[in-house]
């Protein structure tokens, strides 16, 4: 169980804690995360919690999300495998739960499940993502944490959390039985080894992008 507090009164719109864990009800995240007004941060709900984080505008963290984009969809073209993914996509399911992760991908059989024109996924009528990706800069321990939890909840077939300040990647895969294992390599991308991502996170420290895009290029082609 979360170890927060119930906020006393109602939360104006306009005054949303940031970056913690907050009781509430499903209606009262919802008036919030679908207000226009607030289009600038992400929100999470957790059965009887809410979180909302401000959209990260930091240098490290936006380096790091493009990168790791630019990383799956090369490695997913030169393989053939069929992907389409979500920057800051939200995702609802049956009043219980919501979560927004930095990029999501829906790879294969269900690359095409979600049809253009969808707003917020509703996880009642379409299938979950197969990866999700939180870009950590501020955010790790709860990363690693709450959000973890609700992912493996949810049955999420592979989740990855990118530490920024230490260019290394957790990736966790929930199995048939819900059980929670790391991984080396995706699952849901066969053959895609993590430390080649993390290495890549860390010749982008030094280098241009599309020099750690031609390196790329060079690992997956083996």
């Amino acid at each position: 169980m979360l170890q927060t507090q119930p906020p006393q009164n109602q939360i104006p719109q306009n005054q949303i804690p940031l970056d913690t864990w907050l009781a509430a009800s499903w209606e009262e995240f919802v008036a919030i995360a679908d207000d226009p007004n607030n289009s600038k941060v992400k929100g999470y709900y957790y059965p009887g919690y809410m979180r909302f984080e401000p959209m990260s505008t930091g240098s490290d963290h936006s380096k790091d999300h493009t990168t790791i984009i630019l990383a799956v969809g090369l490695f997913a073209a030169l393989q053939g495998i069929s992907i389409n993914g979500h920057d800051a996509c939200s995702y609802r399911h049956s009043k219980t739960y919501e979560f927004q992760p930095d990029i999501s991908y829906y790879i294969g059989e269900n690359a095409n499940a979600i049809p253009w024109g969808t707003r917020v996924i509703d996880l009642d009528l379409y299938p979950l993502p197969n990866l999700a990706i939180e870009i950590s800069d501020t955010s790790l321990p709860d990363d690693l944490g709450v959000k973890r939890l609700q992912y493996e909840d949810m049955g999420l077939r592979e989740y990855w959390v990118v530490d920024v300040q230490a260019s290394q990647i957790f990736a966790f895969s929930v199995e048939v039985d819900r059980s929670n294992r790391r991984l080396q390599e995706s699952q849901v991308l066969p053959g895609l080894k993590l430390e080649i991502l993390e290495q890549a996170l860390q010749r982008s420290r030094q280098e241009p992008q599309s020099a750690t895009t031609a390196w790329l290029m060079t690992q997956f082609s083996k």
